[in-house]
């Protein structure tokens, strides 16, 4: 049960992780203050979604 409960976690983090790090194309004057919302946003969910695997695990 451990080895199928740590392969659906990493394919979740590694799906999660491939659409944020996914070379996006964008115009060149976009705004730092953007960037910083969406690396934030990304972090946010990134930790909502840390918490629910480690609930799912206990």
């Amino acid at each position: 049960m451990g080895f199928w409960r740590g392969l659906f976690t990493g394919s979740l983090l590694g799906a999660a992780l491939g659409m944020m790090l996914k070379p996006q194309k964008k115009p060149e004057r976009m705004l730092m203050a953007g960037t910083r919302r969406a690396r934030q946003k990304a972090r946010k969910m990134m930790k909502g979604m840390t918490n629910k695997i480690n609930e799912m695990i206990r």
